[in-house]
């Protein structure tokens, strides 16, 4: 999945109005993916594309990915930081509170 996204980058480059004022991972929940497959696409956006110091950045998470991962929470947010993700869009996943105990 990984590598198609990138190849989707590489193609997609001579679209793209550089520099880049947004980047917004969305939709499938990527904080699913791991550092390391996270690093690989922004290593791609980086050597194709220009991002514009004040850029966002978001990737939109769900909140029991940051507790899944092997790594602690605090160790993928700190990860998340140093890839210059500067926004996470994180949301409601249900106003019940029976639905968490029952998962």
């Amino acid at each position: 999945m990984v590598d198609s996204i990138c190849k989707e980058l590489f193609i997609r480059q001579e679209e793209a109005n550089n520099p880049l004022k947004a980047i917004y991972l969305g939709g499938g929940t990527p904080s699913i993916l791991s550092i390391d497959e996270l690093k690989q696409i922004f290593e791609t956006i980086n050597k194709y594309y220009t991002i514009a110091s004040d850029a966002e950045i978001t990737l939109e998470a769900n909140p029991d990915d940051f507790f899944e991962k092997k790594c602690s929470g605090r160790k993928f947010l700190s990860e998340l930081k140093r890839l210059k993700i500067n926004r996470l869009s994180i949301g409601v996943q249900s106003f019940f509170e029976e639905d968490f105990k029952n998962g």
